[in-house]
């Protein structure tokens, strides 16, 4: 079905389960796959990216749109999903753009079967356990805070007000599927996979990292392991941005996202 802002909305069969999947834009596909907070449907970040690809953006199984099947547990799960969603759309080779647990879903992804992929974007990615720092409990906070925290600077942040401002619900409605299932996924060990920095040194996918400077729940630490992990891999700071640029900084990071991608 395709809405008046230019997007089109669809259910693909993948592994008998219903993929919700939203498609924007025209030209090299890129694949968005969201973080711990949810699917929040077209972005403005999205709209951005679209200008110049074909942009993809799913619900990931189990956060509420797309059914969870019984065999999927862990994030390596929903990367051996995605692989299969590519294969089974004939869209390999893609760019894929990973945000928060997204960006660890991207990243096993690369390490799994790079051939689907063509370059990797990790933004303020889970997966890593940091060194010296430590990631923020997002399982044991009130969700308003962990919103907050979120974000810089929310007053100034172009998506901030329309998703999440006025009352909200922090038990049960949409977003209540996708904490479960974010728990289910990351929780021991919390927001890291043991095996991955090692695993990471086979990646040969020209790799962007991209974090917030101010990023409150994911270190910018962990944006420097990536970085040192992946051969080749570049890290890019957002100033004056928290964990979600996609929100806070949604032209910009579409900006250098866009750059990336269209090198030859």
């Amino acid at each position: 079905m395709t809405t008046s802002t230019g997007y089109t909305e669809a259910k693909v069969k993948v592994a008998n389960t219903d993929l919700y999947l939203l498609q924007g834009g025209t030209g090299t596909p890129v694949l968005v796959l969201h973080g711990v907070e949810g699917f929040e449907g077209w972005l403005q970040f999205h709209s951005a990216l679209a200008e110049q690809a074909t942009v993809y953006v799913p619900s990931h199984p189990g956060y509420g749109q797309t059914p969870c099947p019984e065999w999927l547990e862990t994030i390596a799960h929903q990367a051996i999903f995605y692989h299969w969603f590519l294969q089974e759309q004939a869209l390999g080779p893609v760019d894929v753009v990973g945000l928060g647990i997204g960006g660890w879903i991207a990243a096993q992804m690369a390490v799994m079967c790079p051939q689907h992929l063509r370059r990797l974007v990790l933004v303020d990615a889970a997966g890593l356990r940091p060194q010296q720092g430590e990631a923020f409990d997002i399982f044991i906070t009130p969700w308003r805070q962990v919103i907050d925290r979120g974000f810089y600077n929310s007053a100034t942040a172009p998506e901030y007000e329309r998703l999440f401002g006025g009352e909200l619900q922090e038990f049960g409605g949409p977003r209540e599927a996708g904490r479960t299932m974010s728990m289910r996924m990351c929780f021991r060990p919390f927001m890291y996979d043991r095996a991955l920095p090692g695993l990471l040194g086979k990646v040969r996918l020209p790799t962007l990292v991209a974090w917030g400077a101010e990023d409150q729940i994911m270190p910018v630490e962990c944006g420097t392991l990536y970085q040192h992990a992946i051969p080749g891999a570049t890290l890019r700071l957002l100033e004056q941005c928290g964990h979600w640029p996609q929100y806070e900084r949604p032209q910009e990071l579409a900006r250098l996202i866009s750059e990336f991608i269209s090198r030859a």
